[in-house]
């Protein structure tokens, strides 16, 4: 207790009630968040099962279905990524760290906003895999720039996933200028057209089994296994 101007003040309630506002503030996020991510996938459901009815089994069906699954597995690890984030950086980290330094809400706002329009629009296209492949990109650029300021307003340890999505989509892009993405293949591989524009789910699949193998204590730290 303290007696602030004649009347006492309950310091204790006083910080309960802040750290109340903060987890009912990060618990807005999260849902927010949440709703965009099922948007998203709801709506690449509806376009991989409308493209089904119209086209039966075909190339281009299975072209949206290697694209959804690959949306799946890009979509999991960033949700589940972010919310890890929210309650490590602005909950657990306060308590651990009382005089550290935490990246602002407004910046992660943005950023996860950013990041879930991004996601939707994959859904958007999944018979379009060129801008399926620049959208994934431009997913991970955000990611990455977002870690690295996170980081230096932090001070925390080094965002190794930054790097690990820095890494593979480089390799994602050296694949489409390899395998001349962007103009006919030689006569020789002219068969591999069709599958060409799809060989980037590869690196995609890659940069999330690399992820979790790298940040497993992050995603699943030992209170969320019972231990």
């Amino acid at each position: 207790m303290n007696e602030t101007c004649g009347a006492i003040v309950n310091t204790d309630a006083l910080k309960k009630a802040n750290d109340d506002a903060v987890a009912a503030y990060i618990k807005i996020l999260e849902n927010f968040y949440s709703f965009l991510i099922s948007f998203a996938l709801t709506q690449a459901t509806m376009k991989l099962a409308d493209g089904w009815i119209a086209d039966g089994l075909s190339v281009s069906t299975l072209g949206r279905g290697v694209l959804y699954v690959s949306l799946l597995i890009t979509i999991v690890p960033f949700y589940q990524g972010m919310n890890r984030f929210l309650y490590q950086t602005h909950v657990v980290r306060p308590i651990e760290k009382p005089s550290s330094r935490s990246s602002p809400m407004l910046l992660d706002l943005y950023a996860f906003l950013l990041m879930s329009c991004i996601l939707f629009a994959m859904g958007r296209f999944l018979d379009n895999p060129k801008t399926f492949f620049y959208l994934w990109s431009a997913l991970l650029v955000l990611d990455v720039v977002w870690s690295v300021l996170v980081w230096l307003i932090q001070g925390s340890r080094r965002p190794i996933w930054a790097g690990n999505n820095f890494a593979w989509l480089l390799a994602a892009w050296a694949y489409c200028e390899a395998t001349s993405y962007w103009s006919p293949l030689p006569a020789n591989l002219q068969g591999l057209d069709p599958l060409i524009p799809y060989g980037f789910v590869f690196f995609e699949f890659g940069r999330t089994l690399v992820d979790y193998w790298l940040n497993w204590r992050f995603y699943f730290p030992f209170e969320y296994r019972g231990s």
